[in-house]
């Protein structure tokens, strides 16, 4: 994603004063409409910049957001995709009708930045309504385990928290967690075992059989035993523990 170009006139100006924004309108809507792809992207780098202060100051905005979500190029789609972000951190329930082009858009781009922020919208619309984000789930099963470290990091410490509310609609992210396990190093790994583990204690039936990473998950745990520094990945460990109990019943 091609996302380098020099700070514009309107995102300079965001960044020195975001409440400058309501100010700005007619010409973020002008240079939305450009033919010039650099006017356009300022545009929408002005909008990301005053999302990411103040979520409210976009609130206005939250039409042409979505619609940048269809733009021609993954800097537009991205801001657009911040924006909605940082709406629905404020108020999902807002932006829950968004989340079917939220997931047209994540099955489509390879451009990590953009994936992060699609599943940070994602993750907070699952804070109301699960059911929504259920589409996401073969893609994020699908990229997880070929995903960027900072995404694998996103799917397994923070989208986690959309498939604990409702197992039953991720089977595949569940599936993909195990693959991670058993295909990364730590602390990935460490990392898709205490997704497992939070899922295994809201609702272990949730989970398919442990055996194909039962070996893999005691190789973890003797490295975290053998580890001579005191209080080295205690999480992971009470994980594995959990995990463990779930498979002896």
């Amino acid at each position: 994603m091609d996302d380098s170009i020099a700070i514009g006139e309107l995102e300079r100006i965001v960044r020195a004063d975001p409440t400058a924004l309501p100010e700005l309108r007619d010409q973020i809507e002008a240079r939305l409409a450009s033919d010039d792809p650099n006017e356009r992207m300022d545009a929408g780098r002005a909008l990301r910049v005053a999302a990411t202060e103040d979520p409210e100051l976009v609130g206005p905005y939250e039409e042409i957001l979505v619609e940048l979500l269809a733009a021609e190029n993954d800097s537009l789609r991205l801001s657009g995709a911040i924006g909605v972000a940082e709406i629905a951190g404020i108020n999902p329930d807002r932006v829950r009708g968004v989340a079917p082009q939220l997931i047209d858009v994540l099955a489509e781009t390879n451009a990590p930045s953009l994936q992060e922020a699609l599943l940070r919208s994602l993750t907070r619309i699952a804070t109301v309504d699960p059911a929504a984000v259920a589409p996401a789930d073969p893609i994020v099963a699908d990229r997880l385990p070929e995903a960027t470290y900072s995404i694998k990091t996103v799917v397994t410490r923070s989208f986690v928290d959309v498939v604990r509310a409702e197992p039953r609609l991720f089977d595949e992210t569940i599936g993909a967690y195990m693959t991670v396990i058993q295909s990364n190093s730590e602390p990935i790994a460490g990392f898709a075992v205490e997704a497992l583990a939070e899922i295994a204690a809201a609702d272990p039936s949730a989970l398919p059989p442990l055996e194909p990473i039962r070996d893999r998950i005691e190789e973890l745990e003797a490295k975290i035993d053998a580890d001579p520094r005191p209080n080295i990945r205690v999480d992971v460990k009470q994980a594995i523990q959990a995990l463990q109990e779930v498979e002896t019943g």
